[in-house]
Formats: C-alpha cells, sequence, structure tokens
C-alpha cells in the first residue's frame, strides 16, 4: 500500500442523487494526470457531470467531479475507473 502522502488524494461524498469526487494535487504533475484520466475514462453522454478546478497555491489544489441527478449510479462506475487510472488504492 502506497504512502498517503505520495499520492493525489481522493475524498468521496455524496447526497440523494449527486455523487461528488475531490481530487487533490500537489504539483502540476499531478494536476495533468488527473485530466489525462478524466478524458481516458468514459462515462455516458446523458449524465449530468459537472467538472471544476479549484488552484489554492502554485501548483496545488484539486479537482471537483460532481454527477448531478445521479438516478442511473453512473458516478460509481466512473469513480472507479479513474481511481484506479491514477492508482489510488483509498479513498476518503
Amino acid at each position: 500500500m502506497s504512502d498517503i502522502l505520495d499520492a493525489i488524494v481522493a475524498i468521496h461524498s455524496h447526497e440523494e442523487h449527486c455523487e461528488k469526487l475531490e481530487l487533490l494535487y500537489r504539483n502540476e504533475e499531478e494536476k495533468r494526470n488527473i485530466y489525462e484520466a478524466l478524458v481516458e475514462a468514459r462515462c455516458r453522454e446523458e449524465s449530468q457531470i459537472e467538472i471544476e478546478t479549484i488552484d489554492e497555491g502554485e501548483g496545488y489544489g484539486f479537482i471537483s467531479i460532481e454527477f448531478h441527478d445521479d438516478y442511473d449510479k453512473d458516478a460509481g462506475l466512473f469513480f472507479d475507473t479513474l481511481i484506479k487510472k491514477l492508482g489510488i488504492d483509498r479513498c476518503e
């Protein structure tokens, strides 16, 4: 198991029919890796996904991926695929 300080940190939250995953990055390479994984991960076009980048300082911040009205439960498979592509072994 990799040390949590050596990996992108993933934080998952949810409310009724809304799923959110925040990926915290500490440098531009991690940020680039997240966006590459987002491009590679596939989701149904009908899914309402909001992706937002919040830069908190020079080279660090987080990317928020939020599924709205997730009645078909698309977020779970998408998030699992994304986390696997990024090599993340646990989610907060």
